[in-house]
């Protein structure tokens, strides 16, 4: 008797699940890097949340207090922030128009002193509303803590005035 098996060739491999294999192993990889990525980011996430700008808040005197506040804490004040003032920064265009507006009233004969002197007041008093919006903002932030968490936060604020200003980056 012959059998058909014996005398027929090997089969050949199947490569689909050499392929299958490797594909989840990378697939398996990518989620792994994916998740220690963001584990390692977590205190640096700055893709929805940008972190203040450090100039501003220490021109300000503002650095200590903002460092001080917990990262929930600062983030909520943030979107508040935004919701309020449509945004952390004034819009480009905006800006764009009234320094297009400064360099014409610098560039004119006669210059006029006082049409660059409104337009500097129009910039401080958005500034000042912008000041303005971020006191009452953060004071509300404080006043909703509980006193243990008030504590806290001077603890922290006393341990960053103590430590001194950070170098600039």
């Amino acid at each position: 008797m012959n059998d058909d098996r014996q005398t027929s060739q090997p089969a050949t491999p199947r490569r689909w699940p050499k392929l299958l294999l490797a594909v989840s192993l990378v697939f398996n990889l990518v989620v792994i890097g994916a998740v220690v990525g963001a584990n390692l980011r977590h205190e640096q996430d700055t893709r929805r949340f940008p972190p203040p700008d450090p100039e501003m808040t220490r021109a300000l005197g503002m650095a200590p207090l903002i460092d001080a506040l917990p990262r929930e804490t600062r983030r909520d004040i943030g979107v508040r922030l935004r919701a309020e003032l449509g945004g952390t920064r004034p819009h480009r265009a905006t800006l764009e128009a009234e320094f297009a507006a400064m360099l014409a009233a610098l560039r004119a004969d006669p210059f006029d002193p006082e049409a660059l002197a409104s337009m500097l007041d129009a910039q401080q008093a958005r500034v000042a509303a912008r000041v303005a919006a971020g006191r009452a903002v953060f004071l509300d932030a404080l006043a909703q803590m509980n006193p243990a968490d008030r504590a806290a936060f001077a603890d922290r604020l006393e341990q960053r005035i103590a430590r001194g200003p950070r170098p600039p980056h």
